[in-house]
């Protein structure tokens, strides 16, 4: 068995929480449009879609009752791993009117710890597929 990377050296991430505009209603639609930021922003390593809610959903629907914008309830959920070096450039792509129109995709939080992300979008940590 090989040996585990001690927690100083393994990779840096961020961990971004998005509303996921109607239009982008299943996990490959998102996934493409992370891989154009990808191409847009010329990164090296990708970006991880983690979880992801459609729009509609009634997980989307307790968000009224989040920490979060009460005004997000029509669109969809998603957490997507951003590494550590790319997450500021990321983060102002996605801050700008033109930008998320184009990509269908905003950022409500972000945090280094994915339970805090979980916490602030009110989503449930997902069940493992064994």
């Amino acid at each position: 068995m090989a040996k585990r990377l001690s927690k100083a050296l393994r990779g840096k991430r961020r961990w971004f929480g998005l509303a996921v505009n109607e239009s982008l209603h299943s996990r490959r639609s998102v996934e493409s449009v992370l891989k154009s930021i990808i191409s847009d922003l010329e990164l090296v390593k990708k970006l991880r879609l983690m979880d992801f809610v459609q729009a509609g959903n009634e997980k989307v629907a307790d968000l009224s009752e989040s920490k979060i914008k009460p005004e997000i309830y029509p669109h969809g959920l998603a957490i997507v791993e951003v590494p550590l070096e790319y997450s500021i450039q990321f983060r102002e792509l996605l801050s700008q009117k033109k930008n998320i129109s184009e990509y269908g995709l905003e950022s409500l939080t972000m945090s280094g710890k994915i339970r805090l992300v979980r916490d602030r979008l009110n989503l449930e940590k997902p069940k493992r597929k064994r």
